[in-house]
């Protein structure tokens, strides 16, 4: 009777669903489909107030992607969000949970991956001028009936090449890798009191970055061609912590609010899935980097020895690099469809480091990202140097005493002699100023100016032997109110363009020698001035830069140093310090 029990257990065994053995666990397969759901959202505006952020659109495409690539997501059930407001982004979640219980109606399994990346502060997150709270967007996710539901929050708060971000930690988790798991998990990629950064040597948030490596296949530490939640978290927790434990914004510890129930751990992504891959070897040891093409930086990850990768990537043409101690290493593949390709430490060579400046790499204080923006709120205060045209001009005058009609002159009366009036003119002397500038927002800066400059008039009156002289100033000032519209930056340049409307004073001022009179006039007139400059961003606080510009003035009501206006080319240069939040 016990043989036949044996024999009993032994076919029953045999029909159970096929196991895959990696290290000490084993995953079983689901016997039940399984539809898979993705929303990522990536909002790089968090405001008026909050600096302008340069990845989160395309970390959210990367999320999206590697789940449709490698996480069983089809195509029509994936959702992308861009820079999406309030409305929207709750729109969208409710329209996910009304396809996942029609879903739930034909598959007896379901789950729901939610990304987001973008500004957030410690009650919520940031969309534009809105704000949706950490307790609306848990409401939300409840109402998504699935039986799985994996937020990841890449949540963003403030700063430069490194901004900081806002999340909540918990300590860290892992499961069993049986497969019948509920609940949700709520990831995030720093604590609370912790800055979470970005970088554009990577050009991506580094947890997203290393999330995203790892789920390519560099987390599979079982070896089993399956990445779990498990496995993922901790490869982008060790990866985040080592890349940013030097950086101005401080060691970030990505975290997690978790709570799942039942046995297993859920694979989030199957290597095997993509259609091609590169597998590194077991005698392959040090950092690795993987460059697509067009010189995206793929992924990025720390090999040992002893063990085999295999990175799940799509077909292209591949630099991967091989950094050690001492030497850097490259082998250069193109990957075919369906194409798994090999790599040993053979089949690296040997290359030289290029000497060039780095980007994205630790930030140091006071100095400026590669691509500056001004953020709103912030005063100038700018003195600046220059000249202006057209120069005040000499005259000669002729007069002649009249003669009367009939010619005849009295006795005691002679011919006057002819006045002649010369002028010697010296060049305007340097434009000097002062603007204050206020950021409205990173795109335009409110203005207030002050010029000024002056040009000294000689003149002779050439009658005779004893010539009288006359010394006159000639002043010229304006107070323009104005924008500035900054429509692009370009590292630390930023070209603009300029409009100012205001007040022009010509003064003048003089003095007859001999007889010591004196004398000034003055005249008032509108006018404008248009032109263009670009600024260039020596620290967060300094800046230097030029504006080529046009003054148009209407005329005086009585000439001013010869001259009705003085309309013409204007050149300056300037050097500014900011100043506020």
């Amino acid at each position: 009777m016990t043989r036949v029990r044996a024999w009993m257990w032994l076919g029953f065994l045999c029909l159970l669903p096929a196991q895959s053995v990696g290290g000490d666990e084993v995953f079983i397969e689901p016997s039940a489909p399984t539809a898979r759901f993705v929303l990522a959202a990536g909002a790089n505006d968090g405001g008026h107030e909050r600096t302008l952020l340069r990845y989160a659109v395309s970390d959210a495409g990367n999320f999206a992607d590697v789940m449709v690539q490698m996480g069983g997501v089809d195509e029509a059930n994936r959702q992308m969000l861009i820079n999406p407001d309030r409305a929207g982004f709750a729109s969208a979640l409710a329209d996910l949970a009304r396809r996942v219980a029609a879903a739930r109606k034909t598959r007896a399994r379901t789950e729901v991956m939610l990304y987001y990346s973008g500004h957030a502060d410690e009650t919520g997150l940031l969309l534009g001028e809105e704000r949706l709270g950490y307790r609306q967007l848990r409401q939300m996710l409840n109402e998504v009936e699935a039986d799985v539901r994996i937020a990841v929050l890449d949540a963003c708060a403030s700063g430069a090449i490194t901004r900081i971000k806002g999340g909540q930690q918990r300590a860290a988790f892992l499961l069993d890798s049986q497969t019948d798991t509920r609940g949700y998990a709520f990831l995030t990629s720093s604590s609370a009191q912790e800055s979470a950064q970005e970088s554009d040597r990577i050009g991506a948030s580094y947890f997203t970055y290393y999330l995203v490596t790892g789920m390519r296949g560099a987390a599979d530490v079982s070896a089993d061609g399956r990445v779990t939640l498990s496995e993922a978290y901790q490869f982008a927790l060790d990866e985040t912590l080592a890349r940013t434990v030097d950086l101005a914004g401080g060691a970030q510890h990505p975290a997690y609010d978790m709570n799942l129930s039942g046995t297993g751990d859920v694979v989030l992504t199957d290597v095997r899935r993509v259609s091609a891959g590169v597998v590194l070897n077991d005698d392959v040891e040090g950092r690795l980097f993987v460059r697509a093409a067009d010189r995206r930086l793929v992924a990025e990850l720390y090999k040992p020895a002893g063990r085999s990768i295999e990175l799940g990537l799509v077909p292209d043409d591949y630099e991967i690099y091989l950094e050690t101690r001492r030497e850097l290493f490259v082998a250069r593949r193109q990957l075919a469809d369906g194409e798994r390709l090999q790599l040993a430490t053979a089949d690296f060579a040997s290359t030289p480091r290029q000497e060039s400046e780095s980007r994205g790499g630790p930030f140091q204080a006071g100095a400026v990202p590669p691509a500056a923006v001004v953020p709103p709120g912030r005063f100038r205060v700018e003195f600046h140097f220059g000249g202006i045209g057209p120069e005040p001009r000499a005259h000669r005058v002729l007069a002649e005493a009249s003669i009367p009609a009939d010619g005849l002159l009295p006795e005691d009366s002679r011919l006057s002699p002819i006045v002649e009036s010369v002028g010697q003119v010296q060049p305007w002397g340097s434009l000097s100023g002062l603007t204050l500038g206020y950021a409205i927002d990173r795109h335009w800066e409110a203005t207030i100016s002050w010029g000024a400059l002056t040009s000294d008039v000689d003149e002779d009156l050439v009658t005779g032997a004893a010539s009288p002289r006359t010394l006159r100033q000639v002043r010229l000032t304006s107070v323009l109110l104005g924008t500035r519209w900054f429509p692009w930056s370009h590292g630390r340049l930023r070209p603009f363009a300029g409009l100012a409307v205001g007040s022009f004073e010509g003064l003048e001022k003089g003095v007859l020698f001999g007889g010591q009179e004196k004398w000034s006039k003055s005249s008032n007139s509108f006018g404008s001035q248009f032109g263009v400059g670009l600024d260039l961003d020596l620290t967060k606080h300094m800046t230097v830069g030029t504006q080529w510009s046009y003054n148009w003035m209407a005329r005086f009501k009585e000439p001013v140093g010869g001259r009705r206006d003085y309309r013409g080319a204007e050149f300056r240069v300037a050097g500014s310090w900011r100043f506020g939040k």
